[in-house]
């Protein structure tokens, strides 16, 4: 049998009912807020980040690279030590950390390493090598040949005497290197020394640059005894330096 109250004592119930499920909800809103203030306390960066992958700048110019990153909202370091590439020009990225598509939350840090090019090459020591032989050895360490030019010296002809730049100098891959060949030594004018005594014209053709070849004696009554009568080849004409001339000289015992 249900049971009707009054009026005026349902009223009161009613009331009573509303304010309890508004304490209760109350009560749950403040302790969600309580529950956000502590996590705000203990964790200060949002709780939910939008990570970005790495772009791949690996190749690209310094400039590039950085405007790339940065636009990801990325902070971007360079190396200070630069690494030789055979294939990358100066200046470009090698190698970047952490590597590309990597998810990373923003501000995080890439550090990109540069570039110094290919690694130079020293200019190899050919010096008297044979023109051809010095071609393949230049060639061999990664550098070409360019002018051929050619002087007097001492050595045989066609003998590498020096090289433009000298040996040991860093050149990058390819780069041309000229050489300077010999021409064979340098013409001498002989002197004459017809009349002059043996010793004299031995000093003169020495200073000269040549030798004293075969000395003949003969008697020629017409000269005074120990000078020259002639000599070969004939004053005047020219040989290479350190050639010999030859002398006839008069007999000692000419009278």
């Amino acid at each position: 049998m249900k049971l009707i109250l009054p009026a005026p004592l349902q009223k009161v119930l009613a009331a009573v009912r509303s304010r309890a499920w508004l304490s209760a909800l109350l009560v749950l809103i403040g302790a969600g807020l309580a529950g956000w203030l502590v996590s705000l306390a203990a964790y200060p960066a949002p709780l939910v980040t939008r990570e970005q992958k790495v772009a791949l700048v690996i190749g690209l110019s310094q400039v590039e690279a950085e405007k790339s990153l940065v636009e990801q909202g990325f902070k971007v370091r360079f190396r200070e030590a630069r690494e030789a590439d055979p294939a990358l020009p100066a200046g470009h990225v090698v190698w970047q950390d952490p590597p590309a598509f990597l998810e990373l939350p923003p501000g995080s840090v890439v550090e990109l390493t540069l570039s110094d090019g290919p690694a130079q090459v020293p200019v190899p020591d050919v010096m008297y090598f044979d023109l051809e032989e010095a071609r393949r050895v230049m060639t061999a360490a990664g550098l070409a040949v360019g002018g051929i030019d050619s002087v007097p010296a001492d050595t045989d002809r066609g003998v590498v005497v020096s090289t433009r730049p000298p040996e040991g100098t860093l050149r990058p891959p390819g780069a041309r290197v000229d050489m300077v060949v010999s021409r064979g030594p340098a013409a001498v004018r002989i002197p004459e020394v017809a009349g002059l005594t043996e010793i004299v014209a031995r000093e003169r053709i020495e200073a000269a640059g040549l030798r004293i070849g075969l000395v003949s004696i003969q008697r020629d009554g017409r000269g005074r005894p120990g000078t020259v009568l002639s000599q070969r080849p004939n004053p005047g004409s020219y040989l290479p330096k350190g050639g010999r001339v030859d002398l006839v000289v008069n007999d000692v015992r000419a009278r």
